[in-house]
C-alpha cells in the first residue's frame, strides 16, 4: 500500500514490524520536514508490504534494498490499480442503463422513407457520441492518465 503519512520523528529508509509470523515492511520516500507551532512534523510517502517473517530480515533488506523497495512499489501499484479499476467498473455498470437503446429517447420511424431513417440514424449517432458516451470513454481511459492509479481525475457523471 502507498500512502502519505505524518510522523513525529524523521523516518529511517525502512522499518520492519513483526506481527505473529508476518513482517510489515514500510519504506519511506519523499520525506518533508515542517514546523508547526514549535513542533517539527515529518511527512513521507509510506510503501507497506507484508511478508512472512524471516530471521535476519532487516539485514536481508539492507543487502538488497532496491529489489525490496521495487517489490513494495509494485505491490502498491497493483493494489491501487485493482481498486481503481473496480471502482471504474462499478461506474460503468451503473451507467449501462443510460446507454441502452430504449433509454436514448429515440423513436424508430414507422415508415420506410429515406428521410425518416436518415433522421433516426443522425439522432442515434448523436446519442452514441453524447455526454454519457464521453463519460464512459473517460472511465475506460482512466488507466492512461499520467497519475494512475494514485492520482486519478474521475470524470463527472452527466446529468
Amino acid at each position: 500500500m502507498r500512502q502519505r503519512t505524518e510522523l513525529s520523528e524523521r523516518p529511517q529508509s525502512f522499518t520492519v514490524i513483526k506481527e505473529d509470523q508476518m513482517a510489515i515492511i514500510t519504506f519511506y520516500t519523499d520525506v518533508e520536514e515542517e514546523v508547526r507551532e514549535d513542533t517539527t512534523v515529518y511527512t513521507a510517502v509510506a510503501w507497506d508490504m507484508t511478508v512472512p517473517w524471516q530471521d535476519n530480515l532487516e539485514e536481508r533488506i539492507m543487502m538488497n534494498f532496491n529489489a525490496w523497495f521495487q517489490k513494495a512499489q509494485s505491490l502498491a501499484y497493483d493494489l491501487a490499480a485493482a481498486a481503481a479499476r473496480a471502482k471504474r467498473n462499478e461506474l460503468l455498470s451503473a451507467s449501462d442503463s443510460s446507454m441502452a437503446l430504449d433509454r436514448l429517447g429515440l423513436t424508430v420511424p414507422s415508415g420506410s422513407t429515406f428521410t425518416a431513417w436518415l433522421t433516426f440514424l443522425r439522432n442515434l449517432g448523436s446519442a452514441l457520441t453524447g455526454e454519457f458516451a464521453k463519460y464512459r470513454q473517460a472511465l475506460r481511459d482512466l488507466p492512461e492518465q499520467p497519475g494512475f492509479p494514485y492520482e486519478i481525475e474521475w470524470p463527472d457523471l452527466p446529468k
